[in-house]
């Protein structure tokens, strides 16, 4: 990838993070964070039932590796919990469990998260979402700072507070003349960290996905913190035009300096 200068872009949305980048390889990363090895994804019948359903949350992994700028990466046997190999595109299909976990849950087994109001509800949700499947033996997340030149991000991930979400919406926006371009649908973190925002990709839409609504996810992002995720195409758009937009206005300039929405 070839260095893109979004540093001013940071600097006008008060943000302090490096973006992230998201993309699909076959090279495993010299170095960062991944989950822990667990029963492979071609393999789970062999598994003793729970043992397999939960080992660390996606989001957590990408998080601890952007705050120490490393590389955090999944694949068919490091790939967190079930949910997360299932929008990550590495499983096909989702677990007969899941849209208990996600309404109501099992009596004696756990409780439900109560997204929706029953399994069957739960069902359609899985039913009809189909993730695109993964591209590469590695799903890796990494600062852009990190990308060698033969490497490139399918997306692009922001971790915005209130304040620079306004700027983020606003910018995107004016980039894609689309007053629709900015969408919050339901989903998982990892669900619109990575399935959601490669699912409108494919369709080809050019969105940015508003996530981590998932209160099991809320723990690894600051206070009033969120996900904003477009794809690499729109980030570089961002990127040329941003003082053009509302970030280059003085009302901008004097919101930032009158608050601490960043």
């Amino acid at each position: 990838m070839e260095p893109l200068k979004h540093e001013p872009l940071m600097e006008a949305l008060g943000l302090t993070q490096e973006p992230l980048g998201i993309f699909y390889t076959d090279r495993q990363p010299s170095s960062g964070y991944a989950p822990r090895a667990q029963v492979p994804l071609g393999r789970l019948a062999e598994a003793p039932d729970g043992e397999m359903h939960w080992n660390s949350c996606v989001l957590g992994k990408v998080r601890r590796a952007c705050r120490e700028n490393k590389a955090a990466y999944f694949d068919h046997t490091r790939y967190g919990c079930l949910g997360g190999a299932f929008f990550m595109g590495f499983k096909p299909h989702y677990e007969d469990f899941e849209p208990d976990l996600l309404s109501t849950g099992i009596p004696g087994r756990f409780e439900g998260e109560r997204y929706v109001d029953g399994p069957e509800t739960g069902k359609a949700f899985y039913d009809g979402f189909e993730p695109p499947r993964a591209t590469g033996r590695f799903l890796v997340t990494q600062p852009l700072g990190l990308f060698k030149k033969d490497e490139q991000p399918e997306l692009v991930a922001f971790f915005p507070g209130p304040g620079a979400l306004i700027g983020l919406n606003g910018l995107t926006t004016f980039v894609t003349r689309d007053p629709q371009a900015v969408c919050t649908p339901f989903g998982m973190a990892c669900c619109n960290l990575i399935a959601w925002p490669r699912k409108l990709l494919c369709m080809g839409e050019q969105k940015a996905v508003v996530g981590c609504f998932d209160i099991n996810g809320l723990k690894y992002l600051k206070t009033g913190g969120l996900t904003y995720v477009v794809p690499f195409s729109l980030f570089k758009k961002m990127v040329a035009v941003w003082p053009e937009s509302v970030l280059g206005t003085r009302a901008w300039k004097r919101l930032k300096i009158s608050t601490d929405w960043s």
